[in-house]
């Protein structure tokens, strides 16, 4: 494969992972479901979820404000139809917000988490086939 047409599929993978937290800290849950392929599974909190049962999943995130600020983002060029991505994210949380008058408070971040994507082309378009995350660091008081 040219280095061109690498990174045409490094750019539209990042911009993938990048599009996936805005969607997921703007609670535009539909959209984000679009970003899985057909037989896409998100390991979520320890639990494969399948894309079938993401949006009920995403119901318990109601209350919450969240940003998921992406860093050390890597793309592994696999054949022109698969890719895998690594990406560390810093999370912030605010649990129980009603969404009335200013913001909530920013506090420390809960997590700071290590992801994987594997990534595919499914009619020409890029999705996420499979998403799983461990933790790497947990702020301290939500450590049980």
């Amino acid at each position: 494969m040219d280095r061109e047409t690498a990174r045409g599929i490094e750019w539209d993978c990042a911009q993938l992972v990048h599009r996936f937290y805005g969607l997921l800290d703007a609670k535009r849950y539909d959209d984000l479901v679009n970003l899985f392929s057909r037989d896409g599974v998100w390991v979520r909190l320890g639990k494969p979820v399948p894309r079938d049962q993401l949006l009920k999943t995403m119901g318990e995130r109601e209350s919450w404000v969240t940003a998921h600020l992406v860093t050390n983002l890597q793309v592994r060029v696999i054949d022109a139809d698969h890719a895998e991505t690594e990406q560390y994210i810093t999370l912030y949380r605010h649990e129980g917000w009603a969404g009335k008058g200013k913001p909530p408070p920013v506090t420390l971040p809960l997590a700071v988490l290590h992801h994987r994507d594997r990534m595919v082309r499914e009619d020409g378009i890029w999705k996420i086939q499979h998403k799983s995350s461990r933790q790497i660091m947990i702020r301290e008081q939500n450590h049980a």
